[in-house]
Protein backbone atom coordinates (compact mmCIF):
# COMPACT_ATOMS: atom_id res chain seq x y z
CA UNK A 1 0.00 0.00 0.00
CA UNK A 2 2.80 2.40 0.91
CA UNK A 3 4.41 2.17 -2.50
CA UNK A 4 1.52 4.15 -3.97
CA UNK A 5 2.24 7.14 -1.74
CA UNK A 6 4.14 10.21 -2.91
CA UNK A 7 7.61 10.51 -1.44
CA UNK A 8 8.17 14.15 -0.54
CA UNK A 9 11.86 13.71 0.18
CA UNK A 10 13.99 15.93 -2.01
CA UNK A 11 16.37 14.09 -4.31
CA UNK A 12 20.07 14.85 -4.26
CA UNK A 13 20.86 16.62 -7.51
CA UNK A 14 24.13 17.26 -9.28
CA UNK A 15 24.78 19.40 -12.34
CA UNK A 16 24.17 22.99 -13.30
CA UNK A 17 20.96 22.20 -15.20
CA UNK A 18 19.12 21.07 -12.06
CA UNK A 19 16.00 22.92 -11.05
CA UNK A 20 16.94 25.00 -7.98
CA UNK A 21 14.01 23.79 -5.87
CA UNK A 22 11.49 26.08 -4.14
CA UNK A 23 12.16 29.69 -4.96
CA UNK A 24 10.39 32.99 -5.46
CA UNK A 25 8.52 31.71 -8.48
CA UNK A 26 6.85 28.98 -6.45
CA UNK A 27 4.29 31.40 -5.03
CA UNK A 28 0.92 31.52 -6.80
CA UNK A 29 0.69 34.54 -9.05
CA UNK A 30 4.26 35.62 -8.35
CA UNK A 31 6.02 37.39 -11.19
CA UNK A 32 9.41 37.10 -9.50
CA UNK A 33 11.92 34.35 -9.97
CA UNK A 34 13.04 32.38 -12.98
CA UNK A 35 10.27 31.18 -15.34
CA UNK A 36 9.82 27.42 -15.47
CA UNK A 37 11.82 25.79 -18.23
CA UNK A 38 9.66 23.63 -20.57
CA UNK A 39 12.75 21.51 -21.18
CA UNK A 40 12.66 20.55 -17.50
CA UNK A 41 9.02 19.51 -17.91
CA UNK A 42 9.97 17.22 -20.76
CA UNK A 43 12.95 15.77 -18.86
CA UNK A 44 10.59 14.87 -16.03
CA UNK A 45 8.11 13.25 -18.42
CA UNK A 46 10.86 11.32 -20.17
CA UNK A 47 12.35 10.14 -16.86
CA UNK A 48 8.89 9.03 -15.70
CA UNK A 49 8.31 7.01 -18.87
CA UNK A 50 11.77 5.45 -18.67
CA UNK A 51 11.32 4.39 -15.05
CA UNK A 52 7.87 2.97 -15.70
CA UNK A 53 9.26 0.87 -18.56
CA UNK A 54 12.41 -0.21 -16.70
CA UNK A 55 11.35 -0.47 -13.04
CA UNK A 56 7.55 -0.61 -13.00
CA UNK A 57 4.87 1.49 -11.37
CA UNK A 58 5.84 0.95 -7.72
CA UNK A 59 9.38 2.22 -8.21
CA UNK A 60 8.42 5.26 -10.25
CA UNK A 61 8.40 7.62 -7.29
CA UNK A 62 8.86 11.38 -7.12
CA UNK A 63 12.39 10.96 -5.77
CA UNK A 64 13.37 8.37 -8.39
CA UNK A 65 12.05 10.53 -11.22
CA UNK A 66 13.79 13.62 -9.81
CA UNK A 67 17.11 11.78 -9.70
CA UNK A 68 16.70 10.42 -13.22
CA UNK A 69 15.67 13.82 -14.60
CA UNK A 70 18.38 15.73 -12.72
CA UNK A 71 16.02 18.04 -10.85
CA UNK A 72 14.91 18.54 -7.28
CA UNK A 73 11.75 16.89 -6.06
CA UNK A 74 10.16 20.32 -5.35
CA UNK A 75 10.49 21.07 -9.06
CA UNK A 76 8.12 18.18 -9.74
CA UNK A 77 5.64 19.24 -7.05
CA UNK A 78 5.50 22.73 -8.54
CA UNK A 79 4.32 21.16 -11.78
CA UNK A 80 2.12 18.29 -10.56
CA UNK A 81 0.46 17.89 -7.14
CA UNK A 82 1.11 14.17 -6.75
CA UNK A 83 2.93 11.15 -8.13
CA UNK A 84 -0.26 9.99 -9.83
CA UNK A 85 -0.67 13.34 -11.59
CA UNK A 86 2.97 13.24 -12.70
CA UNK A 87 2.55 9.76 -14.16
CA UNK A 88 -0.74 10.65 -15.85
CA UNK A 89 0.86 13.64 -17.51
CA UNK A 90 3.84 11.60 -18.67
CA UNK A 91 1.83 8.84 -20.32
CA UNK A 92 -1.22 10.86 -21.41
CA UNK A 93 0.07 14.39 -22.00
CA UNK A 94 -2.88 15.02 -24.28
CA UNK A 95 -4.49 13.52 -27.34
CA UNK A 96 -4.25 16.59 -29.55
CA UNK A 97 -2.41 14.55 -32.19
CA UNK A 98 -5.39 12.18 -32.42
CA UNK A 99 -7.78 14.84 -33.69
CA UNK A 100 -8.90 13.70 -37.14
CA UNK A 101 -10.15 16.03 -39.82
CA UNK A 102 -13.65 14.90 -40.73
CA UNK A 103 -14.00 13.56 -44.26
CA UNK A 104 -17.62 12.41 -44.14
CA UNK A 105 -16.46 8.79 -44.39
CA UNK A 106 -17.34 7.57 -40.91
CA UNK A 107 -15.58 4.21 -41.12
CA UNK A 108 -12.35 5.74 -42.39
CA UNK A 109 -12.38 8.51 -39.79
CA UNK A 110 -13.17 6.07 -36.99
CA UNK A 111 -10.29 3.88 -38.10
CA UNK A 112 -7.88 6.81 -37.78
CA UNK A 113 -9.18 7.59 -34.30
CA UNK A 114 -8.83 3.95 -33.25
CA UNK A 115 -5.29 3.82 -34.64
CA UNK A 116 -4.46 6.99 -32.73
CA UNK A 117 -5.78 5.62 -29.46
CA UNK A 118 -3.94 2.35 -30.01
CA UNK A 119 -0.68 4.22 -30.56
CA UNK A 120 -1.21 6.31 -27.41
CA UNK A 121 -2.19 3.45 -25.10
CA UNK A 122 0.27 0.93 -26.52
CA UNK A 123 3.41 2.76 -25.38
CA UNK A 124 5.44 0.61 -22.92
CA UNK A 125 5.06 3.13 -20.09
CA UNK A 126 1.31 3.39 -20.61
CA UNK A 127 0.95 -0.39 -20.61
CA UNK A 128 2.71 -0.54 -17.25
CA UNK A 129 0.97 2.42 -15.64
CA UNK A 130 -2.63 2.13 -16.76
CA UNK A 131 -3.62 -1.04 -14.83
CA UNK A 132 -2.16 0.43 -11.63
CA UNK A 133 -3.86 3.77 -12.24
CA UNK A 134 -7.19 2.05 -12.79
CA UNK A 135 -6.77 0.30 -9.44
CA UNK A 136 -6.11 3.64 -7.75
CA UNK A 137 -9.13 5.20 -9.44
CA UNK A 138 -11.33 2.37 -8.14
CA UNK A 139 -10.28 3.10 -4.56
CA UNK A 140 -11.09 6.80 -4.90
CA UNK A 141 -13.44 7.36 -7.85
CA UNK A 142 -14.49 10.84 -6.73
CA UNK A 143 -10.93 11.99 -6.22
CA UNK A 144 -9.89 10.80 -9.66
CA UNK A 145 -13.00 11.73 -11.62
CA UNK A 146 -10.98 14.20 -13.66
CA UNK A 147 -8.70 11.47 -15.02
CA UNK A 148 -11.09 10.48 -17.81
CA UNK A 149 -11.55 14.12 -18.72
CA UNK A 150 -7.79 14.51 -19.08
CA UNK A 151 -7.66 11.50 -21.39
CA UNK A 152 -10.18 12.75 -23.92
CA UNK A 153 -10.41 16.49 -23.19
CA UNK A 154 -8.94 17.48 -26.54
CA UNK A 155 -10.72 14.80 -28.52
CA UNK A 156 -14.39 14.85 -27.61
CA UNK A 157 -15.47 18.01 -29.44
CA UNK A 158 -13.62 17.19 -32.70
CA UNK A 159 -14.99 13.66 -32.47
CA UNK A 160 -18.53 15.02 -32.25
CA UNK A 161 -17.86 17.16 -35.33
CA UNK A 162 -16.51 14.13 -37.16
CA UNK A 163 -19.64 12.11 -36.41
CA UNK A 164 -21.88 15.02 -37.42
CA UNK A 165 -20.05 15.29 -40.74
CA UNK A 166 -21.13 11.72 -41.50
CA UNK A 167 -24.85 12.69 -41.44
CA UNK A 168 -27.38 11.54 -42.41
CA UNK A 169 -25.83 8.11 -41.99
CA UNK A 170 -25.21 8.58 -38.26
CA UNK A 171 -27.81 11.14 -37.25
CA UNK A 172 -29.19 8.94 -34.48
CA UNK A 173 -25.94 8.08 -32.74
CA UNK A 174 -24.72 9.70 -29.55
CA UNK A 175 -21.18 10.68 -30.43
CA UNK A 176 -20.03 10.66 -26.80
CA UNK A 177 -21.21 7.06 -26.44
CA UNK A 178 -19.43 6.17 -29.66
CA UNK A 179 -16.18 7.70 -28.41
CA UNK A 180 -16.49 5.82 -25.12
CA UNK A 181 -17.05 2.59 -27.03
CA UNK A 182 -13.98 3.30 -29.18
CA UNK A 183 -11.74 3.89 -26.16
CA UNK A 184 -13.19 0.85 -24.40
CA UNK A 185 -12.62 -1.37 -27.42
CA UNK A 186 -9.02 -0.18 -27.66
CA UNK A 187 -8.39 -0.93 -23.99
CA UNK A 188 -9.96 -4.37 -24.43
CA UNK A 189 -7.74 -5.00 -27.44
CA UNK A 190 -4.58 -4.03 -25.56
CA UNK A 191 -5.17 -5.39 -22.05
CA UNK A 192 -7.75 -8.19 -22.21
CA UNK A 193 -7.75 -9.68 -25.71
CA UNK A 194 -4.60 -11.71 -25.17
CA UNK A 195 -6.31 -13.56 -22.31
CA UNK A 196 -9.65 -14.01 -24.09
CA UNK A 197 -8.32 -15.54 -27.29
CA UNK A 198 -10.27 -13.00 -29.35
CA UNK A 199 -8.67 -10.67 -31.86
CA UNK A 200 -9.91 -7.11 -32.38
CA UNK A 201 -7.70 -5.35 -34.90
CA UNK A 202 -8.23 -1.64 -35.57
CA UNK A 203 -10.07 -2.26 -38.85
CA UNK A 204 -12.51 -4.57 -37.11
CA UNK A 205 -13.10 -2.11 -34.28
CA UNK A 206 -13.74 0.76 -36.69
CA UNK A 207 -16.09 -1.30 -38.86
CA UNK A 208 -18.01 -2.46 -35.78
CA UNK A 209 -18.37 1.11 -34.46
CA UNK A 210 -19.51 2.32 -37.88
CA UNK A 211 -22.21 -0.36 -37.96
CA UNK A 212 -23.37 0.68 -34.49
CA UNK A 213 -23.59 4.28 -35.64
CA UNK A 214 -25.43 3.37 -38.82
CA UNK A 215 -28.14 1.47 -36.98
CA UNK A 216 -28.59 3.99 -34.14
Amino acid sequence: MSHYNDDATQATVHGSDADPGPGPESGLGSSRGRPRDPQVDERIRRATRELLSEKGFAETTIVAVARRAGVGAPAIYRRWPSRVAMIENAIFPGFDDIVVRATGDLTSDLRRYVDGFLAAFDQPAARVALPALLSIYQSDPAGHAAAAQRVDAGVREPFRAMVAAAAPRATGVNSDDLLDLAIGAVLFHLFIRRFSGRDMASDYIADLLARVAATA
